[in-house]
């Protein structure tokens, strides 16, 4: 048992580790914003993984860590098994190589011109976490049986604790609580909805030179697909209404402001984009069908 809790908890290590750094990485790219980036920031969806890997590799760490001390202290057998040892000395030899790809890329940046704040930043914390992995298990290899927790190793775990839960509190409210992200999800897919209802709709007026007079007329149209014209959480269908031979009117319920969506997650959308941009409650959004033109249609040949 000592030996298969010793290999969990150099695989809970690595995934906190990893967990842990992607969170600071998503902490300085806010703060820190590129504007050359584009898009939905990670947060999005690297962000969840994170944040659920440092809420589960890291408690299960901290109890595999107390147990093995426990497992070793007295007892020097445990404490020089050979699956141990070998472990910690790999793990140095990672955290060493990390450390110096990481010095390397920096002094590299900085003769090469960039001195970007964002991408020091970043080094910074690859080379914190690595270092303190290494001084932690170059330490504990150096430790006796007979040794106490020391008081330094008592206020580094501590603040390494605190550290881990203040990154995920950080991330979910960047991300938002799990009924928040369940509110985003239903209106997602209520855009998406009203996107391939638009797509279909223009593909209707391009063959029969009119707006449909309702959503029965879109069943069976050649080149789009409508997963649903009703609310995916009510059930209620889609507001339709024409306003003229060649513009319309889509209207949907959503649950969340993706004005502020936009801003926590510093989203850009594409100018060639269609705005779909909408307020809690009721929003309706005016169109004009899009007429395909045949020579931008692709030939094969």
């Amino acid at each position: 048992m000592f030996h298969l809790f010793t290999l969990v908890s150099f695989l809970a290590l690595y995934t906190s580790a990893l967990s842990f750094g992607s969170l600071a990485f998503q902490f300085i790219e806010r703060v820190f914003p590129d504007p050359l980036s584009y898009g939905y920031g990670r947060m999005f969806g690297g962000g969840h993984n994170a944040i659920a890997g440092l809420i589960v590799a890291f408690p299960l760490y901290v109890f595999l860590m107390r147990s093995i001390w426990k497992e070793t202290k007295g007892n020097a057998k445990n404490l020089e098994s050979r699956v141990r040892t070998w472990f910690t000395y790999i793990t140095l030899v990672v955290v060493a190589g990390i450390m110096l790809g990481d010095l390397i890329a920096v002094v590299s940046s900085v003769l090469g011109g960039e001195l970007a704040l964002r991408f020091m930043l970043k080094a910074l914390t690859i080379f914190t976490i690595a270092g303190a992995i290494f001084s932690y298990y170059l330490h504990d290899l150096k430790r006796k049986a007979e040794d106490s927790f020391s008081s330094r190793a008592k206020a580094f775990s501590g603040i390494v604790a605190a550290l881990a839960l203040v990154f995920i509190a950080y991330g979910i409210v960047l991300t938002g609580t799990p009924g928040q992200q369940r509110a985003l999800q239903f209106d997602q897919r209520r855009v998406s909805d009203l996107q391939q209802i638009s797509y279909s709709i223009d593909s209707y007026w391009q063959n029969s030179g009119k707006l449909p007079a309702s959503f029965e007329d879109l069943k069976g149209q050649p080149y789009s697909y409508i997963q649903s014209v009703t609310d995916p959480k009510t059930e209620v269908a889609y507001e339709y209404r024409a306003l003229g031979d060649k513009s319309y009117e889509l209207c949907a319920a959503f649950e969340t402001d993706s004005s502020k969506i936009a801003v926590r997650v510093k989203a850009q959308v594409p100018f060639s984009e269609q705005s779909w941009d909408h307020a809690i409650g009721r929003a309706c959004f005016e169109r004009e069908v899009q007429e395909l033109r045949k020579d931008a249609m692709p030939s094969l040949r």
